[in-house]
């Protein structure tokens, strides 16, 4: 059973990876303007705010995540095959080397992508007289270029540790299919898809609009008359994502970290009670044939489901209990 256990093991050593990473993500995509936000920052010197905020977005959170998070597991992945046959009976030592300098790679086009994004957009602005400041460019680089190395170097971890499950876990059998890099990719847009959806609604709304009722909702009237004032000055995106960093991001750390974790406990769970999974049938009374494996993975995939439905049932549940009691103790929203 040790397999079994060494599996539960680096599953929690995933989920606890994908919590950093998403947390980061989504401060990063505060510092930067990267997603919603962007739609203020954009917006605000078209009706008359001219401001201090960085302004990079690409593209959406998924595609540059996606981005970033493959070139880092490309570079590693080739890094990987050239370090270890040098050192055959302690692999992961290669990785130790291979993942920072894959990310750090991916770090340099993470700054090339923002300082270009920020300028461009910035000067397409000039009718509206919005200016370049070059203390925001250079004083944001490397907020930017430090979460973003965070989020990657999280991601390309996790694709390392999952394309060499089994032989980390004891039993190679249970390797990934997939090659680093596409696992990357994969993950790359998972944690920018969660980063988007969740954070969106923690970005520091509070922090651009400090004269709006609580509750009340943005309305499209007030998109782009951003709160340009700071307890300390003019504010820019480090004091939103400071803001961020003590509810926003954490709280969207701990989405997609649950995530991963129900969803590969619910397969290992199924596995197991399945008899499925490699180390089990070597303590049959029987050895198993092709007939018997097939009906283990049917029964495997079966006994997921049903774990994965009671989970859902219970996050429901807890979210309907919660709900109400928020509601409860806070009253209504403003305007309901």
């Amino acid at each position: 059973m040790l397999v079994v256990e060494l599996l539960f093991a680096w599953m929690l050593v995933i989920a606890f990876l994908a919590f950093i990473a998403c947390t980061f993500e989504d401060l990063e995509s505060d510092v930067g303007s990267q997603s919603n936000p962007n739609s203020q920052v954009q917006l605000a010197a078209q009706v008359g705010q001219v401001h201090r905020f960085f302004n990079k977005a690409i593209s959406g959170e998924p595609l540059s995540n996606a981005m970033y998070c493959t070139v880092a597991g490309t570079t590693a992945w080739i890094l990987l095959q050239k370090l270890e046959p040098i050192v055959p009976d302690a692999k992961w030592k290669a990785a130790v080397v291979a993942i920072p300098l894959g990310v750090a790679v991916a770090a340099m086009i993470h700054i090339i992508f923002s300082i270009t994004a920020h300028c461009g957009r910035t000067a397409g602005q000039k009718r509206f007289e919005q200016p370049i400041y070059l203390d925001v460019l250079y004083g944001h680089l490397l907020p930017i270029a430090t979460h973003g190395f965070m989020t990657t170097f999280c991601i390309t971890s996790i694709a390392y540790i999952q394309s060499n499950l089994g032989t980390l876990a004891g039993d190679p059998r249970l390797n990934h299919p997939f090659a680093l890099p596409l696992l990357a990719f994969i993950w790359g847009i998972t944690v920018g898809a969660i980063g988007s959806s969740t954070g969106d609604i923690h970005y520091g709304t509070e922090r651009e609009f400090q004269d709006r009722p609580f509750g009340e909702g943005k309305r499209v009237v007030y998109h782009g008359k951003i709160t340009r004032y700071a307890e300390c000055g003019v504010r820019t995106q480090k004091d939103i994502v400071g803001f961020c960093a003590k509810f926003g991001g954490p709280c969207t750390g701990l989405t997609f970290g649950l995530i991963i974790l129900f969803e590969n406990y619910r397969t290992l769970i199924g596995m197991e009670l399945a008899r499925f999974l490699p180390v089990l049938p070597a303590d049959l009374p029987f050895v198993p044939d092709v007939h018997f494996a097939t009906a283990a993975g049917n029964m495997s995939a079966v006994w997921g489901i049903v774990v994965g439905l009671f989970i859902i049932a219970a996050l429901l549940v807890g979210n309907m209990v919660f709900v109400r009691w928020v509601r409860k103790k806070y009253g209504p929203f403003v305007g309901a």
